[in-house]
């Protein structure tokens, strides 16, 4: 199969063909991922998420209604609502978000390519999941210079 890739990390390439996209473990891919196929680690970190969400929120009503407005005095408290905040956004990010390693070409809405100053390039790629649903997938670029010229060539940015 043929296929045009780049990394996404040390271990990881990202492989475009004319019909998907998908992330597999070498530059040959034996096999394609199925489309919503999901990885344990994906399941366990929104637990963890959720439960450190739930203590965190628990914590917050707790010292509220025992502290009153003297809650806000202590700056460890602080950082608490910060950490409550932090979780919220990525629960909240888990619902539109997607780590399915195969998307389909026709599926894709949009595709944009974010170069932040403090971190590496991503490829954010919008597209219709289950149930006519649009999430997103974001892909980091290890070496940017290997993923333009790939991207321009398939029209994909």
């Amino acid at each position: 199969m043929q296929t045009k890739y780049f990394r996404i990390n040390k271990k990881e390439y990202c492989h475009i063909t004319n019909e998907l996209i998908f992330i597999y473990s070498s530059k040959t891919p034996l096999r394609i991922p199925p489309e919503h196929e999901l990885s344990e680690a994906w399941g366990i970190k929104s637990i963890l998420n959720y439960i450190l969400f739930a203590l965190l929120f628990i914590y917050t009503s707790v010292s509220l209604s025992r502290y009153g407005v003297n809650f806000f005095k202590y700056l460890v408290n602080y950082g608490e609502l910060f950490l409550l905040f932090i979780s919220f956004i990525r629960i909240k990010e888990g619902f539109v978000s997607s780590n399915t390693p195969t998307i389909l070409r026709s599926k894709i809405k949009s595709v944009y390519l974010k170069t932040p100053k403090f971190s590496f390039p991503q490829l954010v790629i919008y597209f219709e999941g289950p149930d006519s649903k649009t999430l997103r997938r974001t892909i980091p670029i290890l070496y940017k210079k290997e993923a333009l010229p790939i991207l321009q060539e398939l029209k994909m940015i």
